[in-house]
């Protein structure tokens, strides 16, 4: 089978979709199928993989390290296009409703091939990245998203709670939820020691984890104003939250650590790759995650399979990641239930260990593999039908 990817954000940027992006199409290829994809170009990154075709594009004035296509001349890139014809594509999957998703409609109907489209991101939540003010950007990326659902064939949710907010932009459309799989045999290889050496944390310490972007639309200010309480309390045993990654909120958030008089507790580690990120969620005794605009939360399948216990703000997509009491506490947005929930698994050694084998289990039908199978039936099942129509 060829597959074409179409998206607006890839490697090198460190985010949810690029990584879900890059281990679909490493899973498929495996099982020896085609996997192109088509991306932005990066400033000074180059590809070792030849099956990457990347388009013009200008880092964006607020995010620097999501580069933008240009908005014109994808459709005149001829090497892309003449790329894009020469394959005989079966499927074109589009992970963006932007322009280089836009790009992958146009070419996929120009070719008649069938349009699937996953729903990674709540982009009318994210509005405060552009240029225009709120009461411009949100009806136009509203209006946006339920043209490019018009588009599309079948639409994949990465939840249920995504699904109803697809359903909403386009209420015919054929659905499928299918959460975004990760490599669990990997998430497990982490060393704890080799972690906590890392940022000389000492075997006894309690250590909470988060790792994602550290943005305003991942409510850290929230997480860290909750967890406060014990960090700054530390008479039972001490404590300390590692951030993993980056992002424009990191000065922000430090500065608010320094207001909470627990910046000696608090480790921005930057971002993490390969086995220095399996480390520090070994490292970890408890996973932390606020973010209220989740469409699923891979992170959250990562801490599930490296066995940490999770406490989750019960919002959208990030709700759905965890059963409440089973693999942690999925909580109201209040500091305080925030607080306690934490607290409370850090201070009973059995709960956390119980906890810590259901995140395990739970992690074990959540694997890329399951969630390739059922892309992989999806699109066999969209191309039968297409060449039904032909």
């Amino acid at each position: 089978m060829k597959i074409a990817f179409f998206c607006d954000t890839y490697q090198p940027t460190h985010n949810g979709v690029a990584v879900s992006l890059a281990t679909t199409a490493q899973e498929l290829r495996a099982r020896g199928h085609r996997v192109v994809i088509f991306a932005p170009r990066y400033k000074g990154y180059e590809d070792f993989d030849p099956d990457i075709v990347r388009f013009p594009a200008t880092p964006f004035y607020k995010v620097r390290d999501f580069p933008v296509a240009w908005p014109m001349m994808p459709y005149f890139s001829l090497p892309a296009w003449k790329r894009f014809l020469d394959e005989k594509f079966d499927v074109v999957h589009s992970h963006s409703p932007f322009i280089l998703g836009t790009v992958g409609a146009r070419w996929a109907k120009y070719s008649g091939l069938p349009l699937v489209f996953t729903f990674h991101t709540l982009y009318h939540r994210y509005i405060h990245h552009t240029p225009f003010p709120p009461a411009v950007a949100r009806p136009y990326t509203l209006e946006k998203l339920r043209r490019y659902c018009l588009l599309c064939d079948h639409i994949i949710a990465p939840s249920h709670s995504i699904e109803r907010v697809v359903l909403r932009f386009r209420a015919d459309v054929n659905t499928t939820v299918i959460p975004t799989g990760v490599d669990i045999a990997r998430f497990q290889k982490g060393h704890r020691e080799n972690g906590r050496a890392r940022f000389q944390i000492a075997p006894e310490e309690r250590v909470l984890v988060y790792v994602g972007r550290v943005a305003s639309e991942k409510n850290l200010e929230f997480l860290v104003r909750s967890v406060a309480p014990i960090l700054r309390d530390q008479s039972k045993f001490r404590t300390r939250l590692l951030i993993v990654g980056d992002g424009p909120g990191k000065n922000h958030l430090k500065t608010i650590a320094q207001e909470l008089q627990i910046s000696s507790h608090v480790v921005f580690t930057g971002f993490l790759d390969d086995q220095a990120l399996l480390d520090c969620y070994a490292a970890g005794d408890v996973f932390v995650f606020a973010s209220r605009t989740e469409t699923q939360g891979v992170c959250i399948t990562e801490a599930l399979a490296a066995g940490l216990p999770c406490v989750i703000v019960g919002a959208m997509g990030a709700g759905e990641a965890v059963d409440n009491e089973v693999e942690g506490f999925v909580v109201p947005p209040h500091d305080d239930r925030f607080c306690d929930a934490t607290r409370r698994i850090l201070e009973d050694d059995e709960l956390r260990a119980r906890m810590g084998e259901a995140a395990r289990r739970k992690a074990s039908t959540l694997s890329l593999a399951s969630g390739v199978d059922s892309l992989f039936k999806l699109y066999g099942e969209l191309i039968e039908k297409s060449a039904a129509h032909h």
